[in-house]
């Protein structure tokens, strides 16, 4: 059975009926002015722009809450001057930057970069630049102390240093939650590109590629050390990362096998390294250190020339083969392989002048070979081919290669 409807009188739907009624009476100033007191109080709710003329009170007010330490509260109130969209530029920049503040005081690093970076976003040119990329690089430090930890823990190793996963931070608000290193090499990088001729561009740059250089990323890291020889040549670190990049692009490279300009531009930077850096020729850890990678980065081109020249061997190309024993032979004496050509070469100069070089296995002379075999290349071939092939047997005044016919079967035109 069906309930009844309740009839009960209720005074507060009596009143908000009516004053619906008085909103949409036409004509009526009260109505006008409940309107409009509704909407400026329904506005700062629903929208995220709107004329606050109490902008500069509430920012002082926040203020006074950061500095007697109550950071919780004054971060709320930071929050909402800096989404109002209508308040001046100078004010929403600084209450930006101080929900930063409050974030970075509480310990809750990973969202106080964030901050950082959206003020560095939304006031590319403004007041606090500088203070936001010193803020992250703080930050970012703070985070390397883990991978720091890694490497003196695991200093036995051999090789580079890969990445291994940890459980994630749940309850620890101070480090992101997952992937921090990942997190902490793009923050760097934002430190770079926001404040390039900071104080701490440098720095950050260095720490790119130094952590992709210890966990073998080396084509990453011969970026970044390239970067920081190019933009940052009065620094400090510059030494270090010129090292780091000579060692990087010879390791980039892959091996002997593949492209070898990374080679060339590794040498390059070993010359000007050494005229133009006095603390890596001076210093004698660093400049043995300089004499290592040229003598690996020789040895590479080396091993790249010596086997292009086995591989001529190898097809059936005794010619070019001594040509580039000869030249491994004279740029790269003293390394094995200078060695191991001169023999090479000697050995197939002297069956050159017996007559007898060595065919080597070449599979497209094979291939063409069993081509000829099989369809009769070796065969005399017969008098009409010969025409077309012989130049000498064109009768005169005529021509081997029949004329065109008209499409249909016509008669030629004359």
């Amino acid at each position: 059975m069906r309930k009844p409807a309740d009839r009960t009188f209720r005074p507060g739907r009596t009143a908000a009926l009516l004053a619906a009624l008085a909103l949409l009476a036409p004509g009526c100033t009260t109505a006008r002015n409940f309107k409009e007191r509704v909407s400026s109080a329904a506005k700062p709710i629903l929208s995220s722009s709107y004329n606050d003329p109490e902008a500069d009170q509430k920012l002082a007010a926040a203020e006074q809450l950061y500095q007697s330490g109550d950071y919780k509260q004054a971060l709320g109130q930071f929050r909402t001057l800096a989404d109002n969209q209508s308040n001046p530029k100078e004010l929403a920049e600084r209450a930006r930057f101080m929900q930063g503040e409050c974030r970075y005081q509480l310990g809750h690093y990973p969202e106080a970069a964030d901050t950082y970076h959206k003020v560095l976003l939304d006031f590319q040119s403004g007041v606090y630049r500088r203070d936001c990329c010193a803020r992250i690089f703080q930050i970012c430090d703070y985070w390397l102390d883990d991978f720091r930890a890694e490497l003196e823990r695991r200093s036995d190793e051999k090789g580079v240093m890969r990445w291994r996963p940890s459980w994630p931070h749940l309850l620890d608000r101070s480090r992101p939650q997952v992937d921090q290193e990942g997190y902490t090499l793009e923050a760097l990088q934002r430190v770079h590109t926001h404040d390039i001729t900071g104080p701490t561009a440098d720095k950050a740059l260095f720490w790119c590629g130094y952590v992709n250089f210890i966990r073998g990323n080396f084509s990453e890291a011969d970026q970044f050390f390239s970067q920081f020889c190019e933009l940052h040549k009065d620094s400090t670190l510059l030494p270090q990362a010129m090292a780091f990049a000579i060692q990087a692009k010879n390791n980039a490279t892959g091996g002997a096998s593949y492209d070898g300009r990374k080679c060339a531009e590794a040498l390059h930077l070993v010359s000007v390294a050494e005229s133009s850096v006095p603390e890596l020729a001076n210093d004698p850890a660093m400049a043995e250190k300089l004499t290592r990678a040229k003598f690996a980065i020789r040895s590479q081109q080396a091993e790249k020339d010596f086997r292009m020249a086995e591989y001529y061997e190898r097809t059936g190309h005794p010619g070019s083969a001594v040509f580039y024993y000869e030249l491994v032979r004279r740029r790269y004496a003293g390394t094995k392989y200078a060695e191991a050509a001169t023999e090479n070469k000697e050995r197939l100069v002297r069956l050159m002048q017996e007559g007898r070089p060595e065919p080597g296995n070449d599979p497209f002379a094979i291939a063409q070979a069993k081509f000829n075999e099989l369809f009769g290349r070796n065969k005399p071939v017969d008098e009409k081919d010969r025409v077309r092939t012989d130049p000498s047997l064109i009768p005169a005044g005529g021509s081997p290669v029949p004329q065109p016919q008209p499409i249909g079967g016509g008669v030629p035109q004359q």
